[in-house]
């Protein structure tokens, strides 16, 4: 019984709000000291606009206000992608190839990209500055076939650097999906080391590119969440991004035709 009575003291307690501590043993009170329940104060808002919509400021940006649905025009964007690539078309000057030495598959990329805003013109264009990395590793061999195995070890790094112009059809922050084609040219370099210590080949070749793919919207799902973000970190947006890329290369030996599959996400600022 008296763990009942404890029980009801205590939310009777947090659900008045009340500023003494809890009755001692025996539990009772008088009739004369009954407490009165007390209204909560509503604080008072930093701002209200004209359609009644109330804005509630901190003490880091207390003279910044910012409606929902009216955050800064999107100037930037940061992105991380993880996905395949490759393989690739090169052959070495003694005829063996980089299928030969390395692997007939494509290979696993981390990229990242720059999105810089140009314009709006029936969407959103901009350009963009892509690269990442990608890595394998292969054994020697002989240029006349035989029984022997090559004792050294290689691996192969590429750099898949690009510079192109990307349009968006995006026409509303509130947009849940936006598909975005680009297309330009770059560089691949690439560095080959080889475990014996004798020698490392650096050097590139240059390439055409084509890429469509989605923008899918995290910010669209909550309105509030995505002003926070923009209050606390400056993300204005935050999308999950799927893309295909083509890359033609235009050196017959360093041949980097292949592929790019990739998910990742973008960071608008």
């Amino acid at each position: 019984m008296k763990i009942l009575i404890v029980v009801f003291a205590t939310l009777t307690y947090f659900s008045a709000g009340a500023e003494e501590a809890p009755l001692e043993p025996p539990y009772t009170r008088s009739s004369n000291s009954a407490q009165k329940l007390e209204k909560v104060p509503v604080p008072k808002p930093d701002k209200m606009d004209d359609e009644g919509t109330y804005f509630y400021g901190t003490e880091k940006t207390k003279d910044k206000f910012y409606k929902i649905d009216d955050l800064p025009e999107i100037e930037s964007a940061y992105f991380l992608r993880f996905g395949t690539i490759g393989p690739f078309d090169i052959v070495a000057d003694n005829g063996k190839t980089y299928k030969d030495i390395y692997s007939n598959k494509a290979s696993l990329l981390v990229g990242f990209e720059y999105e810089r805003l140009l314009g709006s013109l029936g969407g959103k264009w901009s350009w963009k500055f892509n690269s990442g990395i990608t890595t394998e590793q292969g054994q020697g061999a002989f240029e006349t076939p035989n029984s022997f195995v090559p004792e050294e070890k290689f691996t192969f790094y590429v750099f898949p650097n690009t510079l192109t112009v990307s349009y968006k059809m995006r026409f509303s922050d509130k947009q849940w999906v936006t598909p975005y084609v680009d297309g330009g040219a770059g560089y691949f370099t690439f560095i080959e080391y080889r475990d014996d210590g004798k020698g490392t080949a650096i050097g590139g070749a240059p390439v055409l590119t084509g890429a469509g793919g989605l923008l899918l919207s995290l910010s669209a799902i909550d309105q509030v969440a995505k002003a926070a973000m923009f209050e606390d970190y400056g993300v204005k947006h935050l999308w999950l991004d799927l893309q295909f890329r083509r890359i033609v290369g235009l050196d017959d030996k360093k041949d980097f035709s292949s592929n790019i599959i990739s998910a990742g996400f973008g960071f608008a600022y």
